[in-house]
């Protein structure tokens, strides 16, 4: 139920948690959310703050700050634990070395977030690898393996052309 009442404040009692009616005087029945205002807020403030140290403060070698990004964060509701989804392009092998570099980084990063990130319980952050973007990922490396192939037939091809380049205009100077 506490999920289901709103907080309505009156003149006389300050608040009373009041249940949602539709007009016909019927209950409603309204969804649990996932994530509140507040804890989307606060994930989004997380982001930032966590985005802001890959770039700036953190020196690990086994982490490419080009190539990792926050994608989203999650926050439960009683704001211990955040879930940071990372994307890195890179095989699974770098995906997966990134990930554990970054959980291990994990408490020095809660540390510099709290110059940025202003709670009374900072959250225990969990880096974990953001499956919506392994489709862009095979889609990018198909397109550097094209680009790979581009690159090859080019080199080959080059000396080839410039032979026929050179007979070409060979054959329009005597003429």
């Amino acid at each position: 139920y506490r999920d289901h009442l709103t907080l309505r404040r009156g003149p006389r009692s300050g608040r009373r948690p009041v249940r949602p009616r539709q007009a016909s005087g019927q209950r409603v029945c309204t969804p649990v959310l996932s994530m509140s205002r507040r804890t989307e807020r606060i994930g989004k403030v997380i982001k930032q703050s966590v985005g802001r140290i890959l770039r700036t403060e953190l020196s690990d070698p086994r982490i490419d700050t080009a190539r990792t990004s926050i994608t989203r964060v999650e926050v439960q509701e009683d704001l211990l634990r955040a879930k940071v989804y990372v994307s890195v392009i890179g095989t699974e092998a770098e995906q997966r070395r990134t990930v554990r570099a970054l959980n291990h980084a994990a408490g020095r990063i809660q540390l510099e977030m709290r110059r940025d990130v202003s709670l009374r319980f900072m959250p225990a952050l969990e880096f974990l690898t953001d499956e919506q973007f392994k489709g862009a990922l095979k889609t990018w490396q198909l397109i550097q393996q094209a680009m790979d192939e581009l690159r090859e037939k080019e080199g080959s091809e080059a000396p080839a052309e410039g032979s026929e380049a050179g007979e070409a205009r060979g054959t329009r100077g005597s003429e």
